[in-house]
C-alpha cells in the first residue's frame, strides 16, 4: 500500500483504566489524533490513498476534499490505542513503537468493567457474576486478566501513566511524556474534565451515539463515563470477592503500590 505508515506510538492498558480519558486530553490539550484500533488506522490510510488518488485526477468534488484534509490530519498521528496483548499486536507496529502503558487500580478497573458489561456490553447480566469472571479471567480471557496484561506490558513500555495521577493533574502528568512525544504547547482553556466528558464535550467514548436521540445519548453517557471515582471499589466490590481479587492479582497489586487497605504507596510508582 503506498504512503503505508505502521503505528509508532501505542496507548496501551487494561480496559477501563482511563484510556479513553488520556486520549481525550492528548486530543483537547494538545490536537494529537489516536485511533481506536489497527485495522481502522490502516483503513483510514486506504480511504486517503484513495482520495489522493481521485484529487490527481480530478475526480473529486468539495465534500471528499474536506475528508481528504480531516483525514490527512488525522494521519498524520500513528497513535494507536490497545488493550491486547503484546503478541497481538506488536507484530503489526513499527519496529520502534513507543508504548505508553495507562495503570489503574485493579479493583477500580475491574468494578468498573463489570458495569461496563452490564450496561452497554451484554445489558441485564448480573453486576457480580460479571465481576467474578473478569477478576478470574479464565484460559487468558479479559485481556490476559488485570495482573497478566500489567505484567506483559510493564516491562516493554517507555512510559508509564497512574490513572490516579492523570485524573488528578491531566496536563503535568501528560507532560512527563514530552520527550516521548512530540507535543505541542497545550491549551489549559480546554483540559477535558469527567463532566464535560459525560455531557459529549469530548470527541472519545461517544461514538456510538453519533444516530441516537439526545435522551438516547444522555443515557449512554451516563453509563460509559460512570464515575471515574479512584477507590470507588471499596463501596461495591464486597469482601469475599475482595479476597477473591488479591488472591488472583494481589502480589502484582501490591507491587505496584495499590494495597489491600486501598491505600496507594506512590514511592513504587
Amino acid at each position: 500500500m503506498a504512503n503505508y505508515r505502521k503505528p509508532e506510538v501505542l496507548l496501551a492498558s487494561f480496559p477501563r483504566s482511563g484510556n479513553t480519558y488520556l486520549r481525550n486530553v492528548l486530543l483537547d490539550v494538545y490536537d494529537i489524533f489516536s485511533w481506536n484500533n489497527i485495522e481502522k488506522f490502516n483503513k483510514a490510510q486506504l480511504k486517503n490513498n484513495d482520495l489522493e488518488a481521485r484529487v490527481k485526477t480530478r475526480k473529486l468534488n468539495s465534500k471528499p476534499s474536506l475528508k481528504l484534509s480531516e483525514l490527512r490530519q488525522k494521519l498524520l498521528f500513528p497513535v494507536i490505542k490497545t488493550h491486547e496483548m503484546p503478541g497481538k499486536i506488536l507484530n503489526e507496529c513499527s519496529p520502534d513503537v513507543k508504548v505508553i502503558y495507562l495503570i489503574r487500580d485493579g479493583r477500580d478497573a475491574l468494578v468498573s468493567m463489570a458495569h461496563h458489561r452490564k450496561d452497554i456490553v451484554e445489558p441485564g447480566t448480573d453486576f457480580l457474576k460479571n465481576l467474578r469472571q473478569a477478576i478470574s479471567a479464565p484460559m487468558g480471557s479479559y485481556f490476559g486478566g488485570w495482573s497478566g496484561n500489567v505484567k506483559a506490558w510493564l516491562p516493554i513500555s517507555h512510559a508509564v501513566i497512574h490513572f490516579e495521577e492523570l485524573v488528578e493533574k491531566p496536563v503535568e502528568t501528560i507532560e512527563k511524556l514530552r520527550g516521548l512525544l512530540d507535543l505541542p504547547l497545550p491549551d489549559m482553556n480546554n483540559i477535558p474534565t469527567f463532566e464535560s466528558q459525560r455531557k459529549g464535550s469530548s470527541y472519545f467514548g461517544g461514538q456510538a451515539r453519533k444516530q441516537k436521540s439526545e435522551d438516547e445519548k444522555q443515557e449512554f453517557n451516563q453509563k460509559f463515563f460512570r464515575k471515574g471515582k479512584i477507590g470507588g471499589w471499596k463501596e461495591e466490590m464486597p469482601e469475599e470477592m475482595h479476597e477473591f481479587f488479591w488472591k488472583k492479582h494481589g502480589k502484582v497489586s501490591e507491587e505496584l503500590g495499590y494495597l489491600f487497605d486501598g491505600t496507594i504507596d506512590k514511592s513504587k510508582w
